[in-house]
C-alpha cells in the first residue's frame, strides 16, 4: 500500500472525505452498511486490498448479520475488516503475534461505543432513532423511514470510514 503519510494535509483530508462521502452515499442509495463502508474505503484507497469479491462477500453481514438487528453494526464490522486486512494474522503465520490488530480494533470499538451507546445494530438504532425498527416488516420499515433511518445508518458508515481513512493517512494503519 502506498505511503499516504507523504501527502499534504489537504490531500489527506480529501481522501478521508472521499471515503466518508462514498460510504455515506452508497448507504443512502442502496443500503447495506458493511458494503457501503468498505466501498468508501475501496474507492478512496484502491491499494488497500479490498476486492470486489470481498465487497460481495460482506453483503450478508449487514444489519447486525443477515439484517437480524442482533449483531454488531455492519459499519463497525467493515472498519474491523479493513484494519485486519492491513495488520491481521495471515493463514501462513498462525503462530505469529498480531495482538496489535486486536488492540486497534478494540480502540475503535470503544470509540464507536461512546459515540453510539453500544456496538450492536440495535444499539445504533436506539441511540439515533429512539427505538429499533425491523425493516423486514412493513411497520418496522415505515418506522425506520419515518425516523430517517437511512440517514442515521449512513452517518455510522461515514463515521467508521473516517476512522479507518484517518488511520491510513496518518500512518497508523499500514500493510504488515
Amino acid at each position: 500500500m502506498k505511503d499516504y503519510t507523504k501527502l499534504s494535509p489537504d490531500e489527506k483530508d480529501a481522501l478521508v472525505k472521499k471515503a466518508m462521502d462514498v460510504g455515506f452515499q452508497t448507504e443512502t442509495d442502496y443500503g447495506n452498511c458493511i458494503q457501503s463502508c468498505l466501498n468508501g474505503l475501496y474507492e478512496a484507497f484502491p491499494d488497500l486490498g479490498i476486492t470486489k469479491d470481498m465487497l460481495k462477500a460482506s453483503f450478508g453481514i449487514a444489519g447486525g448479520c443477515g439484517c437480524s438487528l442482533l449483531g454488531t453494526c455492519g459499519a463497525l464490522n467493515a472498519a474491523a475488516w479493513a484494519i485486519s486486512l492491513c495488520c491481521g494474522r495471515p493463514i501462513d503465520d498462525l503462530a505469529g503475534d498480531y495482538e496489535a490488530c486486536h488492540e486497534m480494533i478494540r480502540d475503535l470499538v470503544e470509540d464507536f461505543r461512546r459515540e453510539y451507546g453500544g456496538i450492536l445494530c440495535s444499539d445504533v438504532m436506539v441511540h439515533n432513532m429512539g427505538a429499533v425498527y425491523d425493516w423486514k416488516t412493513p411497520e418496522g420499515d415505515q418506522g425506520y423511514m419515518d425516523h430517517d433511518g437511512t440517514f442515521h445508518c449512513a452517518t455510522a458508515v461515514a463515521y467508521c470510514a473516517e476512522k479507518v481513512a484517518r488511520m491510513i493517512v496518518d500512518g497508523r494503519l499500514r500493510e504488515s
